[in-house]
């Protein structure tokens, strides 16, 4: 009995010491006098990455996986290729041709005609992949909300990674704009 005992308590430091390693940290911060539940086109902007590592993943594909991953969001969602033809299309130029910081500039000033607010998605490469989505109010360009979500030490530098990332960001936006949207209502009932 003694030995069984012994075996189910290291089964379950085994499975308390898997699960803190294959944790994902993430850590959220809204802005003060910020209306998530106002986004209803959040449109996705070029990412801040720089491709590190052995075999890493693509801008364009990470641009790619962020687009994939929108389709778990309620709200509609911009690819930064329909953003891109959107714009074109207004008559402004073709971003995905202009250098870097011209496409972000240009970026910037017209998406405010497509969509209510845009996400950045920067990627640190340091010890592990940490992604900061960073959501500005388009037109305005004023930051709204911050979501920051590390991978686990042993995630590769792939697509599929940001693909997985990328879904708990939305995720977890579209949980806080319900939430603060639930939040005005309770209180606006109160106020009756």
């Amino acid at each position: 009995m003694r030995k069984l005992a012994q075996v189910f308590v290291a089964i379950c430091m085994l499975m308390l010491s898997a699960q803190v390693v294959f944790a994902a940290s993430e850590k959220e911060t809204i802005q003060e006098g910020a209306d998530l539940s106002s986004i209803h086109r959040l449109a996705i902007a070029l990412p801040e990455y720089y491709p590190t590592g052995e075999k890493p993943a693509t801008k364009e594909e990470v641009v790619e996986a962020i687009a994939a991953a929108s389709k778990v969001a309620r709200c509609y969602v911009l690819s930064y290729d329909d953003a891109a033809y959107a714009i074109r299309s207004a008559g402004g130029p073709d971003i995905k041709v202009l250098e870097r910081h011209k496409a972000t500039s240009e970026f910037k000033a017209s998406i405010g005609n497509h969509a209510d607010a845009y996400v950045v998605l920067t990627v640190a490469n340091n010890s592990g992949i940490v992604c900061f989505f960073d959501v500005y109010k388009a037109g305005t360009n004023e930051l709204l909300y911050t979501y920051q979500v590390g991978a686990s030490r042993f995630a590769k530098n792939t697509p599929d990674t940001f693909k997985s990332l990328s879904e708990q960001f939305f995720k977890k936006f579209e949980s806080s704009a319900e939430e603060q949207q639930k939040k005005a209502a309770r209180e606006a009932k109160k106020k009756k």
